[in-house]
């Protein structure tokens, strides 16, 4: 797994922050509780001495340690079983004062033993979400809903979409690490988005970052960058892009077209292919429309190092209204 250390150190702090919440909320049970109650306040005291008494019955040394030992935890049994009595006299479960974590496996720690726990794992799932830059369509779009369905009207489309279903999935689970690019070519409203945010979760769920952006705001960034010399300490917006260990680049061919977007284009997709940084690319255009809107040195790296995924059927928009 190859989670950002940003994302770790996001997701350990959300488990970190449940647990002083749950502490935080027993304690102030504890002393509703102390208030009603001198006694139970007076057996708290006791049992929080109890580190205290073993550490001077080890002191005093080995002799009969186990059965002064033994002798204290017969105490602290009683004294807790005269402690649930008195909850129960109140009114209280026995348990009432106890801290209850979220996780009980870990006990919001994040780690049960030395191995990540599965709520931090989904933590780590959920920051990656959040990071992706889908915002809540990657929450609502996935593979298992995913419908061919939309496309029965023609045998030929449904056969297409079907390997095209089959071959999305087979790059979710490889890439990253493995390196591959997809580019996913087709008219509107025919699955592209539902396909590459499908990728993506899976993907974030391998434990991998994925960076989800539309080429005109690729564009600003390296607008942004090509400006800001002399601004010192101000980050390369660029950088994100290609960095990211998947970069799922939407809507190519919206963006204006002209000798600096085509510029930073390449420069992206170049980069990305030789330090072999995994990159998907979804357009409205097909392969003739491609060629005439960008210069061959893209448009050879689009068809020599992507593997094409055609979209065809009828607006899935249309069919769901």
């Amino acid at each position: 797994m190859a989670y950002l250390a940003e994302q770790i150190r996001e997701a350990r702090q959300r488990i970190a922050d449940r647990r002083l919440s749950a502490v935080e909320s027993a304690e102030e049970r504890r002393r509703e509780v102390e208030a009603k109650s001198p006694e139970i306040a007076q057996i708290d005291a006791a049992l929080a001495k109890t580190a205290r008494r073993i550490f001077e019955i080890s002191a005093a040394g080995p002799d009969g340690v186990r059965e002064k030992i033994e002798k204290l935890r017969k105490e602290n049994e009683e004294l807790l079983s005269e402690r649930r009595a008195i909850l129960d006299t109140l009114g209280y479960p026995g348990d009432y004062t106890e801290i209850r974590y979220t996780c009980p496996i870990c006990q919001d720690t994040g780690y049960d033993g030395t191995r990540m726990c599965a709520c931090l794992k989904r933590e780590l799932v959920a920051e990656g979400f959040r990071a992706s830059g889908i915002g809540r369509l990657i929450e609502k779009q996935s593979f298992e809903n995913f419908s061919l369905d939309y496309y029965r009207s023609s045998e030929k489309d449904y056969a297409l979409m079907e390997q095209t279903l089959e071959a999305a999935k087979e790059f979710a689970e490889t890439v990253p690490p493995q390196y591959g690019n997809l580019l996913m070519m087709g008219g509107t409203g025919l699955g592209k988005t539902h396909l590459s945010t499908a990728i993506a979760r899976r993907v974030i769920e391998r434990g991998y970052e994925v960076r989800y952006e539309n080429a005109q705001n690729v564009i600003a960034a390296y607008e942004h960058d090509r400006f800001r010399s002399g601004r010192d300490g101000e980050d390369e917006r660029s950088a994100i892009y290609l960095d990211a260990e998947l970069l799922i680049l939407d809507d190519l061919g919206t963006e204006l077209v002209n000798s600096f977007s085509v510029s930073a284009i390449y420069h992206l997709l170049n980069t990305r292919i030789n330090r072999e940084k995994p990159t998907i690319i979804s357009t409205n255009l097909m392969q003739e429309e491609l060629q005439a809107k960008y210069s061959d040195r893209i448009f050879s790296r689009l068809l020599g190092e992507y593997r094409i995924l055609l979209f065809k059927g009828t607006n899935v928009r249309y069919l769901k209204k």
